[in-house]
């Protein structure tokens, strides 16, 4: 009886092993897609590029808008 039991318990550790070698796998996978798709820059440097490009383009408007006066007042 306890020769049946030793062997038992011999062949669940490979089984064991395996296991923790795929759910090592599953999170090291896992993290590798979230970095490729959202990148390993923060969402706060993200918004604060965006709220630069958002101004750049609003001075650029405003450039366009005030050379567009001139140029009415220019032909009056």
């Amino acid at each position: 009886m306890n020769d049946e039991r030793m062997n038992d318990q011999r062949t669940h550790w490979p089984q064991i092993i395996g296991s923790i070698l795929v759910a090592i796998a599953i999170v090291a996978i896992a993290i590798a897609v979230t970095t490729a798709k959202f990148g390993d820059t923060p969402s706060a440097e993200i918004e604060a590029q965006e709220e630069r490009l958002k101004q750049q383009e609003e001075l650029a408007e405003e450039r366009q808008e005030a050379a567009e006066e001139r140029r009415e007042q220019a032909s009056e």
